[in-house]
């Protein structure tokens, strides 16, 4: 019998916190779900570590070669037979009730596709990441900035599926922000619960980072996602864009993509902010 939940935990130079992250899933309130531990060839001593558990639930892949981030995710797309795809990263942790209340949140809202929850920062920076729950106020987000918490979502496999949708290495480190740029734009609808559910660390060692790579990469993501929300938008604004913030308003009127009200709201404080 399939799980419910395909948990997908990347890993890759993250052994110092392997463990914790990995009890983190299996000490869930929820229990019917599989960890697809997707090792893309971490040169450290990850396969010791993962060695010590015995746990029937806990599926395991290693690759020949390191294949990277989005690759090694999407064998695990692959993989999964749960209803569900979660996702959680291999030096973070999870909440014991996190999976029992975000499945429980697909359970009872059938039209949405996506859900991801809030984080809570520790290690070498300490915060509190929220984003958006209504899902038109998610796609207007989507313009500014990745509008959902890759690490802590869940979403419908289906869903994604019969889109075609899955993640794209070219555009890594901006994966997550391309796949739910390209799922809204399909029609899915994504929220992000203001529960924190999940703990996420900062640390050396890690992958996400800030960089001119991932400026340039989310600078791509955004003008490609303007294009094809408000196709009427010349190039001249698009690239102008956020500098120029009205002209998306008024391309809206044709394309009729984002919320009007939501969208003059999210502009108009932004404007403010300015001034």
């Amino acid at each position: 019998m399939s799980p419910l939940v395909s948990i997908l935990m990347p890993v890759f130079k993250t052994a110092p916190y392997l463990r914790e992250a990995m009890d983190s899933m299996l000490a869930q309130t929820f229990k019917d779900f599989e960890l697809i531990v997707l090792n893309d060839c971490s040169p450290d001593n990850a396969e010791e570590i993962l060695d010590i558990y015995n746990d029937p639930r806990i599926v395991r892949y290693k690759g020949e070669k390191n294949a990277g981030l989005s690759n090694v995710l999407n064998v695990g797309i692959g993989m999964a037979r749960g209803k569900y795809i979660a996702r959680m990263d291999s030096d973070d942790i999870s909440l014991p009730n996190r999976l029992q209340i975000q499945v429980d949140y697909l359970e009872t809202h059938p039209e949405v596709d996506l859900v991801s929850a809030g984080m809570r920062l520790f290690g070498a920076k300490e915060g509190t990441w929220i984003r958006e729950l209504n899902p038109e106020k998610v796609k207007i987000e989507a313009m500014f900035h990745s509008p959902v918490l890759h690490a802590s979502s869940v979403w419908r496999r289906d869903a994604f599926e019969k889109q075609g949708l899955h993640f794209r290495q070219e555009m890594v480190p901006a994966e997550d922000y391309d796949l739910w740029t390209r799922a809204m734009l399909k029609g899915l609808k994504l929220v992000n619960l203001p529960e924190v559910l999940y703990e996420y660390r900062i640390h050396e060692l890690q992958a996400t980072v800030q960089t001119d790579k991932t400026a340039a990469k989310s600078r791509e993501v955004q003008m490609a996602y303007l294009q094809e929300a408000l196709p009427s938008l010349s190039d001249k604004n698009r690239e102008a864009f956020p500098k120029k913030l009205w002209p998306v308003f008024f391309a809206n009127l044709r394309a009729g993509f984002f919320d009007k009200k939501l969208l003059a709201k999210r502009l108009y404080k932004m404007s403010r902010k300015r001034t």
